[in-house]
């Protein structure tokens, strides 16, 4: 079971009308012509953000405790600090930790049920084993001989490594692997300690120093932040002319949920959530509209109370096709994702008229702003959990399409999208959706 943070807001309750998530089993029922409509926010963290969040006194407590609980002296702390000055998030201190007392001060008047997808830099690009460097603090010790070191050594956390200058300009690293006792640390042969004096000029080391180095060559340059307060531990990766560096550092996307009584909390199953109708806006929907009959100029256009509208009729049938597209999904941890949605669907063609082919939804893994240059493979409906997906009958009533399995593409970065296409003398149906999902059903369900 994933570990859920949550930021207690027992003011937020007072004066606020609560409503129903509209993510609650019942609504994934199909039928039901009711679903909840609730807000949907969308913000990117600025770099100041990221000091802000690290200051908060909320957040500070949290990480105090964390430390206290575990018998630490100061990684969680410390480690929050580090959001501030590095500008990301990093493996002790993660977005869904310290976000919610953030969001909270930023939005502290919106309604139970609204989410807020955060698009935020973390280090989880970061190969694994550089995470304990990338930690890594140093100590300045008054000692000439190394067997002097371990007994000025502060007290040990587990997994902790620390470097330790002593005898003026000698530098070393101890590891407490299991929180009780040091160790020396020999770096291993492809890590190389930067000299202070080449600090800033990593590349120019590398190419001074591997004059003869093969393509696709992988050195790890260490060396301390003075700013930071903390080593630094990157790939560098040699490209046939020079060294190409992997900060780890990568952008990622959470949503998080206000819940009346608890506040805000991450949706660590959730992968993407856009409510669409209510929200204002249609968020980072992107909409392609082309091959249109003369007499329409489009096809989708937002709705602030049904969400998103696609059609081709105006004044009798056109033909022509048009895509929603979702922004990317992040599917790296996912175990069983599904996709579900609200739609709509009135005027519709038969059957046997093409009605199933008329309103379809894709998913690509290349797509980069055409849908046209995309390769996309089309998504069954509910292949996931047996229901009827699809509305047979024209009704303007919302119907859930229950969970289709976005499975086959778990461990990558997806983008789904929704087509509209009618055909020349073909009934034009309208079609209209909201409340998309993207989720880890079972964790989700095992959580409640």
């Amino acid at each position: 079971m994933k570990t859920k943070y949550i930021f207690s807001i027992v003011a937020l309750t007072l004066g606020l009308t609560a409503c129903e998530n509209y993510f609650d089993d019942k609504y994934l029922d199909n039928g039901d012509p009711y679903i909840k409509v609730v807000k949907t926010y969308e913000y990117t963290l600025t770099e100041a953000d990221y000091a802000t969040i690290a200051n908060n006194s909320t957040n500070k407590a949290k990480a105090y405790e964390m430390d206290s609980i575990k018998g630490l002296k100061n990684r969680y702390q410390n480690a929050l600090v580090n959001v501030g000055k590095n500008g990301y998030f990093n493996n002790n201190a993660t977005a869904d930790m310290y976000a919610p007392a953030f969001i909270y001060n930023k939005y502290p008047q919106v309604d139970p049920g609204s989410i807020f997808n955060l698009t935020y830099l973390t280090d989880d690009g970061l190969p694994p084993y550089l995470r304990p460097y990338n930690a890594a603090t140093r100590v300045t010790l008054d000692v000439t001989d190394e067997s002097q070191i371990i007994a000025k050594l502060p007290q040990p956390d587990e997994g902790l490594i620390i470097g330790v200058i002593y005898d003026t300009d000698k530098e070393v690293f101890y590891e407490s692997a299991d929180g009780y006792v040091w160790t020396k640390l020999d770096l291993p042969a492809k890590f190389h300690l930067l000299p202070a004096e080449a600090n800033g000029q990593v590349v120019k080391w590398l190419l001074v120093n591997f004059p003869y180095a093969e393509i696709d060559q992988v050195e790890v340059m260490v060396w301390y932040d003075e700013t930071a307060k903390h080593y630094i531990a990157y790939e560098y990766t040699f490209d046939g002319e020079t060294w190409i560096v992997n900060t780890g550092v990568v952008e990622e996307s959470m949503s998080f949920l206000l819940d009346a009584k608890k506040g805000w909390a991450a949706n660590l199953s959730t992968y993407y959530q856009q409510a669409v109708a209510g929200d204002g806006n249609m968020g980072k929907l992107t909409v392609q509209d082309f091959d249109l009959q003369e007499g329409i100029t489009y096809i989708w256009m937002f709705d602030n109370l049904y969400g998103m509208k696609g059609t081709a009729y105006k004044s009798g049938p056109h033909y022509g096709e048009g895509w929603v597209v979702t922004p990317k999904i992040k599917l790296k941890k996912a175990v069983a994702p599904a996709l579900s949605f609200d739609m709509a669907m009135n005027y519709g063609p038969l059957p046997e008229d093409g009605r199933y082919e008329q309103a379809t939804v894709w998913v690509s893994t290349d797509y980069a702003g055409d849908v046209r240059t995309a390769t996309w493979t089309q998504l069954p409906w509910n292949t996931f959990d047996g229901k009827t997906g699809f509305p047979d009958a024209n009704s303007w009533n919302f119907f859930n399409t229950g969970r289709l399995d976005l499975s086959a593409w778990k461990d990558q970065i997806i983008y789904i999208g929704f087509r509209y296409k009618s055909l020349p003398d073909q009934t034009c149906s309208t079609w209209e959706i909201k409340n998309i999902l993207v989720n880890e059903p079972e964790t989700a369900e095992a959580e409640e």
